[in-house]
C-alpha cells in the first residue's frame, strides 16, 4: 500500500485510537471503615483501661495453689478489685510472687497494713470455710487498711483473718495455764450460745504466761462484764458424788474443736460491760471459775516414812473434809542418820479457806503472808497433823488428809526452805499392814497338813463305824415305826371314848348344874356386904366398941 492512501478495511491501522482520561484519585472506599471502626474501638479500650488501671502490687505466698494469672480475681467482701497479671518465683525459689493489679477505685488498698490471702475450701476442727471457691474457683481476699502509707509489695496470710477491720464486737484476752483442745476460731459460748470465736494465742516465753484473744460478735459484747468468769469448755466433765455420776458439757462444737464459755455471778451485782482489751483469767472448769477466792497460798513441807504410790501432784489436802491446799511435788530422799529413805512432799495451803477458823486464829492483816502463815503453825502447835489417806479404793489415789492428833506430843512449828514443816503420822494403811504381817506369821505356824491329815483319819473310822451300825439301825427304825402306829390307834380309841363320856355327863348332871349356879349367886351377895361392912368400919371404926348408931329419921315424905 501506497504511501497517502487510506488504510484498508479490518486492519489495525483503522482502529480508533483510544482516549486517556485523568481522574483523581482522593475518594474514601467504605472497606476502610472496617479498620478505622476497630482502630477506634481499640483506642478507646486502651483509654479506658488507662483510666481505670489502679496501682501494681506484688504479694508473697508460700505456694500459687489455685491461682492463676489473668484469670484470678482480687475481692474485697466479694467485689472484684483487681486481677492477677503474673505468677512467678521469688530468686531463692522459697516463695511466689503474685503481680496484682488493682482497680483505679482500689487504690486505697495498696497501703501499708492492707491484708490479702488465698481463699480456697478449708475443713479444720473450726468449721469449713470457703465453700463457694468450688464453683468460682480460687481467689485472693482482701481487707482494707487504714494507714496513710503507700506499700507496693506485701506478704500474703496462709490463713484467713478470723477478725476484719470494721466487724462490729470487741476483742478481749484471757490468761490461761494452758491452751488445752482450743484452737482459732473455736466457739465462745455464753449460756450455750456460740457468741463469739478464739482469733489467735500467744505465748511469752520471759512471763511463762499464754494470752488466748477471744472475739466477742456484736450486739453480745455487752454481756461480758467486768464481773464475768471465763472457764475452758472442751470435752466433758465427768464427776463422781454421793449422788451418782453427773456429766456436763457445753456444745457438740465445743466437745469436738473446743471452745470457751463464760457466765455472770450466779449472785449479785451484774457488772458494768468490759472495754475492749480487758484480761480475764481462764479456769479449767466451771466449777474453779465460780470456786471462792483461795487468797494467800502458804507453802508446807511434809515428810513421810512409808510408801506414798498413789500419791501425786496436784492431789487435793484436805482437813475435816474441806479441801484446802494441792500437793505440788513428791520426791524422794535420803536420811543418812537413820539409813532410811523418807519422802518429802511439798504442799500449797490456803487459809482462806478455813473459814472462821481463820479469823478466829489470825491476828495479823488479812492477806498478809506472814499472817496467813501464822495461821498454820497455831493449828500445828493444837496438835495439826498430816496422814495419808486412801482416796479411790478402785484406784488406790491418796490424798494428804489434816486432822487433829492429841496421842503425840505437840511440837514447836518450825521452817525448812521457807515453807512451814507439817508433822506427819503414819497412815492407817501403814498400821495395818504390821498387823496383817503378824497374822499372816502367825498363821503360817499352824500345822494345817498334819491336822488335814488327822481329820482324814478321823472321818474314815466314823464312816467304817457307821457303815456297821447301819443294819442294827435300820431294825429299830423299824421297830420305832410299829411302836409309834400302835400308840396312833390307842390315842384316836381314848379320844372317842373321852367324846362319849363327855356327852353322858352333860345329859345326867343338869340338875347339879343349876344347883352350881344358884350356890355362886349366894356367895356373890354374901360377899357384897362384906365389901360394904368392912367399907363402914374404915370409917367408923368406933362402932366395934359402941355399935352402930340408929340411923337419923328420914324428912316425912322422903320415898323409902
Amino acid at each position: 500500500m501506497a504511501e497517502g492512501d487510506p488504510p484498508a478495511t479490518g486492519s489495525i491501522e483503522a482502529l480508533p485510537r483510544p482516549q486517556v482520561v485523568h481522574t483523581r484519585r482522593f475518594g474514601l472506599s467504605l472497606v476502610w471503615l472496617v479498620p478505622l471502626v476497630a482502630l477506634l474501638v481499640a483506642g478507646s479500650l486502651f483509654v479506658r483501661q488507662v483510666l481505670l488501671a489502679g496501682p501494681r502490687i506484688e504479694i508473697e505466698f508460700a505456694s500459687a495453689e489455685g491461682v492463676e494469672p489473668g484469670k484470678t480475681e482480687v475481692r474485697y467482701k466479694e467485689v472484684a478489685i483487681g486481677k492477677v497479671e503474673s505468677v512467678t518465683l521469688r530468686g531463692d525459689r522459697k516463695r511466689v510472687v503474685v503481680t496484682v493489679r488493682l482497680n483505679r477505685s482500689a487504690s486505697e488498698f495498696a497501703v501499708d497494713d492492707t491484708l490479702f490471702w488465698v481463699v480456697r475450701p478449708r475443713v479444720g476442727t473450726a468449721g469449713i470455710s470457703g465453700l463457694g471457691t468450688l464453683l468460682s474457683g480460687t481467689y485472693i481476699g482482701a481487707d482494707a487498711g487504714a494507714s496513710d502509707v503507700a506499700r507496693d509489695s506485701f506478704v500474703g496470710l496462709e490463713s484467713p483473718p478470723y477478725v476484719l477491720r470494721g466487724e462490729p464486737g470487741i476483742v478481749f484476752v484471757l490468761n490461761a495455764e494452758e491452751l488445752g483442745s482450743l484452737e482459732v476460731g473455736s466457739p465462745v459460748l455464753y449460756r450455750r450460745t456460740r457468741v463469739g470465736r478464739v482469733v489467735g494465742y500467744t505465748l511469752d516465753p520471759a512471763a511463762d504466761r499464754l494470752a488466748v484473744r477471744i472475739f466477742v460478735e456484736a450486739p453480745y459484747q455487752g454481756l461480758v462484764t467486768t464481773q464475768s468468769r471465763f472457764w475452758n469448755a472442751s470435752g466433758f466433765n465427768v464427776r463422781l458424788t454421793a449422788s451418782g455420776i453427773t456429766i456436763n458439757t457445753q456444745t457438740i462444737a465445743s466437745v469436738i474443736a473446743g471452745g470457751v464459755a463464760f457466765e455472770g455471778p450466779p449472785a449479785g451485782e451484774r457488772g458494768t460491760p468490759a472495754p475492749a482489751g480487758t484480761a480475764f483469767t481462764l479456769y479449767h472448769d466451771r466449777r474453779a471459775a465460780f470456786a471462792p477466792e483461795d487468797g494467800t497460798a502458804v507453802r508446807v513441807h511434809m515428810v513421810f516414812d512409808q510408801s506414798v504410790r498413789g500419791l501425786e501432784a496436784d492431789a487435793p489436802v484436805d482437813f475435816l473434809g474441806v479441801e484446802i491446799g494441792r500437793v505440788r511435788s513428791v520426791a524422794l530422799q535420803y536420811d543418812a542418820k537413820r539409813q532410811r529413805f523418807p519422802v518429802r512432799v511439798i504442799a500449797d495451803v490456803y487459809p482462806l479457806r478455813l473459814g472462821a477458823v481463820r479469823s478466829a486464829l489470825l491476828s495479823g492483816a488479812a492477806g498478809d503472808a506472814g499472817a496467813e502463815a501464822e495461821v498454820v503453825e497455831r493449828m500445828i502447835e493444837r496438835g495439826l497433823r498430816a496422814q495419808l489417806r486412801t482416796g479411790n479404793l478402785l484406784t488406790g489415789q491418796l490424798y494428804v488428809g489434816l486432822d487433829f492428833d492429841v496421842k503425840h506430843p505437840r511440837v514447836v512449828p518450825t521452817k525448812v526452805d521457807g515453807a512451814v514443816e507439817l508433822p506427819t503420822i503414819p497412815g492407817t494403811l501403814s498400821e495395818v499392814q504390821p498387823q496383817v504381817a503378824d497374822i499372816v506369821s502367825r498363821l503360817s505356824k499352824v500345822p494345817f497338813d498334819d491336822i488335814g491329815r488327822n481329820l482324814d483319819a478321823t472321818l474314815k473310822g466314823a464312816n467304817a463305824a457307821i457303815s456297821q451300825l447301819a443294819p442294827e439301825a435300820q431294825r429299830a427304825l423299824a421297830d420305832v415305826q410299829r411302836t409309834l402306829q400302835r400308840a396312833q390307834g390307842a390315842l384316836e380309841s381314848l379320844d372317842r371314848t373321852v367324846q362319849n363320856a363327855d356327852r353322858n355327863i352333860a345329859n345326867a348332871n343338869a340338875p347339879l348344874q343349876r344347883s352350881v349356879e344358884q350356890t355362886l349367886q349366894e356367895v356373890e351377895r354374901a360377899a357384897t356386904a362384906l365389901r360394904v361392912l368392912a367399907d363402914y368400919l374404915q370409917q367408923h371404926p368406933e362402932s366395934l366398941l359402941r355399935g352402930k348408931p340408929p340411923d337419923p329419921a328420914l324428912p316425912t315424905g322422903t320415898p323409902r
